[in-house]
């Protein structure tokens, strides 16, 4: 169905306050039939504040909205729901102890009350589930999923409401170019039928590739709305920070002849990867590029000692070694810092301060209690080396944007002296110029510390912009390594990885 000028949904100076903080500020909005209309902005921006308000998660201190020329209210999501409005958020909210098609039917069963149809529940779902993504089984427990595959899940949940209008808030965070390619082409069948999105992304190719119109928050204001014709990516960064972008690409190093403080050969773990060999050198940042499903992520916990390889030899420094737990891990300085930074990367009931000294209390410690100045001192100069932008140290990690968490998360284990870091997805769900100072941050501490970084990243293009290799994996095995040059581009990476 085409698009029509009247507007399926309009926000009209929409305000919200948390106390004296103004998120939002006089924001108004419409979404059209058979459209797609992206919010974009950095971290901090407003947008899922104005996606949550729309969906009626949150109530506007000010202003209204539109539905079909009709003026509502929201009290509950559940409001919005029964308006035709569903929502696909970027934190995963699944039951993880029930199927995968328990859960996008959660709420809606096939059957009378008392007597629930599973056989076509789960055929109603299994439908739902293919027309997002076919290679999911709806019969799987949702914890044994991969983070993308939730993801994925959680997208079919919002779709099954049949809703006219969709918001998909940084929906292809987790997932790489093949599943992103799935979605893409889903919203655009939805589109074609008349249903419309409001659709947030920090990957602005991807927002470009598949908006109608763009519309740029900053500060909790509108900036503007443009075209996709209009969006070129300065433009658009530009829009979002109020200056011009910074390059990105980091400059080539040779560090073929620099000491191998990592090594790993032929580690395997039935199911899951198999016979992993690579060498991390000092001072290095090795990329690790593969599309969901090619054991990445399962590799880097097994190195951690979180889970335990079946066979394989890993050396540190030379010495070789096998970690039986994290613990011992982290006592020889490998540290893995992991993809869901809100679940399993912060405490979020603690401070700035205390999520940063946590593992390296003991050198604080006092006759009766801590050192608290020099602790402080420590984090205030750390939090100076990675550019971390925050109010006061004491206030809670959680008042911190993604990016700046990361920071800290970052100075969290510099603090204890760690010598690789094996980070998992670092900048996902991150803006693009916050993006660009974690990745400079990184490169500036593998050459002044000579800190080794192991970096998982479904972004090629963030693999091109910083490593100095790049380690390419597909169905859990290595199917080659690539020295970062002029020459490597996001279409080798994939021939090397699907080949």
């Amino acid at each position: 169905m085409p698009q029509t000028d009247s507007p399926l949904f309009e926000a009209r100076g929409i305000t919200k306050t948390f106390g004296p903080v103004q998120a939002l500020a006089e924001v108004s909005l419409t979404l059209k039939h058979g459209e797609v209309h992206s919010i974009i902005g950095e971290n901090g921006a407003g947008k899922s504040t104005l996606m949550n308000v729309i969906c009626g998660r949150l109530c506007p201190s000010s202003g209204e909205l539109w539905m079909d020329g009709q003026p509502v209210s929201f009290a509950a999501p559940v409001d919005a729901q029964r308006a035709g409005i569903a929502i696909a958020p970027q934190e995963i909210n699944l039951v993880p102890d029930l199927s995968v098609a328990e859960n996008i039917l959660l709420g809606a069963h096939r059957g009378r009350i008392f007597a629930v149809d599973w056989a076509a529940t789960r055929a109603a779902a299994t439908e739902i589930l293919h027309e997002v993504d076919d290679s999911i089984d709806p019969r799987a427990r949702v914890s044994d999923l991969s983070k993308a595959q939730q993801q994925l899940v959680q997208i079919a949940r919002a779709t099954a409401t049949r809703a006219q209008m969709i918001i998909f808030d940084e929906p292809t965070a987790a997932l790489t170019v093949r599943e992103t390619d799935k979605l893409m082409a889903y919203i655009h069948r939805i589109t074609a039928e008349g249903r419309s999105a409001f659709y947030i992304s920090h990957r602005l190719d991807e927002v470009r590739d598949l908006s109608h119109r763009i519309t740029v928050l900053r500060d909790g204001a509108t900036v503007g709305t443009i075209t996709p014709a209009e969006a070129s990516r300065a433009r658009m960064v530009q829009m979002m920070a109020g200056r011009l972008p910074k390059a990105a690409t980091q400059g080539l190093r040779d560090l073929s002849s620099a000491r191998t403080v990592l090594e790993v050969e032929g580690m395997s773990r039935a199911g899951e990867f198999d016979d992993i060999s690579f060498v991390l050198r000092r001072g290095e940042i090795l990329g690790v590029s593969g599309l969901i499903g090619s054991g990445r992520t399962e590799m880097a916990k097994s190195l951690f000692g979180a889970t335990r390889a079946d066979r394989g030899t890993v050396r540190i420094d030379g010495v070789k070694t096998r970690f039986k737990s994290p613990v011992d891990a982290i006592a020889a300085g490998l540290i893995y810092l992991p993809e869901e930074r809100k679940q399993e990367g912060i405490f979020p009931l603690l401070s700035i301060a205390e999520n940063t000294a946590l593992p390296s209390l003991d050198r604080f410690g006092g006759l009766l209690t801590l050192r608290n100045r020099q602790m402080m001192d420590e984090v205030e100069a750390l939090a100076s080396q990675m550019k971390a932008k925050f109010n006061d140290l004491r206030d809670p990690i959680t008042s911190l944007s993604g990016g700046n968490q990361q920071k800290f998360i970052i100075a969290r284990w510099l603090m204890h002296d760690a010598k690789v870091l094996i980070m998992d997805e670092p900048t996902r769900g991150i803006d693009v110029n916050a993006k660009q100072e974690i990745q400079a941050v990184l490169r500036n501490l593998t050459e002044e510390r000579g800190l080794s970084i192991i970096l998982i990243s479904s972004e090629m293009e963030e693999l091109l912009d910083v490593a100095d290799r790049i380690l390419v994996m597909h169905d859990g095995k290595v199917k080659g390594t690539v020295v970062r040059d002029e020459t490597t581009t996001q279409e080798s990476l994939l021939e090397l990885a699907i080949r």
